[in-house]
């Protein structure tokens, strides 16, 4: 199942993940089946050439016998490289989802997010998509499998922020950030124990930052320092199934990959005082 790590900060929205991917092999030999699973790696975040838009997912390795990530380059990103809105984008991508796994072209959980942003009243805001055929997690925090795809943009539901302007938006995560509070969504195997070492790890950098003699970190204020600590989080959690696990049950690992869209630099949002309001 991997991990994705998608956070969202002054500057931009982050997509942090693994490169693990299970495979599965079937042989036969002398009327013996055995199935055989291990690991390759390939990219699950990827990033419009053109454009602040990017996805990531954790789940399915293959969607018509191609590896996700390929089939997401060519069936939308490829297809989509001069896009306007970005909800018919989502949208087409669910419809297209939704099409291959009824035509079981497509098998098991798969999670997706999209990210970038729409101007609205003349400011920026960031919108986050969550794409996915699961409802939910058991109490083991396993992923319920679901009978289709839906799609929801989830930076407008009322428990995030709802319909607060871009500026607002801007202003309360740069307020967050300055506590070290992320706001982000994961997705991936075992949330509890990644959840548990990212705290860890957001405490221990912070301390670094904050009290090292040397200095040796400056606090993120720019989306290049965001995704050292983005892939911090990753390469930790991949490093304890490493180490506690045998290769062919390590789902997440094999490095890290982070991409991000960067906040549209207008005016209006790039001088900011701490309560969301334009600071000139």
């Amino acid at each position: 199942m991997s991990i994705l790590v998608v956070n969202l900060v002054p500057e931009g929205v982050l997509f942090a993940a693994d490169r693990n991917i299970t495979t599965t092999v079937t042989e036969q030999d002398q009327g013996l089946i055995s199935i055989v699973q291990g690991q390759s790696q390939r990219p699950k975040v990827l990033k419009w050439p053109n454009q602040e838009v990017i996805i990531g997912y954790v789940g399915a390795a293959e969607i018509y016998k191609q590896p996700t990530d390929l089939w997401l380059y060519h069936s939308i990103i490829g297809r989509n490289l001069k896009m306007g809105d970005l909800a018919p984008v989502a949208q087409s991508l669910t419809d297209q989802l939704n099409y291959a796994l009824k035509a079981h072209e497509l098998e098991g959980s798969l999670i997706i997010h999209l990210a970038g942003f729409e101007k609205v009243s003349g400011e920026w805001r960031p919108l986050i998509y969550f794409i996915h055929n699961t409802e939910g997690l058991t109490t083991e925090g396993e992923y319920i499998l679901g009978h289709q795809f839906i799609c929801s943009e989830e930076i407008s539901r009322p428990i995030y922020f709802g319909n607060k302007s871009g500026n607002t938006i801007r202003g309360e995560l740069a307020n967050s950030v300055k506590l070290w509070r992320l706001f982000s969504f994961r997705q991936g195997h075992d949330l509890g124990a990644f959840n548990t070492f990212d705290a860890t790890i957001r405490h221990a950098m912070r301390s670094i930052v904050e009290t090292h003699l040397k200095q040796l970190h400056p606090f993120p204020t720019t989306l290049e320092e965001w995704a050292k600590h983005s892939k911090m989080a990753v390469l930790v959690y991949g490093a304890y199934f490493e180490a506690f696990y045998p290769a062919y049950q390590q789902l997440v690992g094999g490095g890290a990959d982070v991409v991000w869209a960067a906040w549209p630099a207008l005016r209006s949002v790039d001088h900011l005082s701490s309560d969301g309001e334009p600071d000139f």
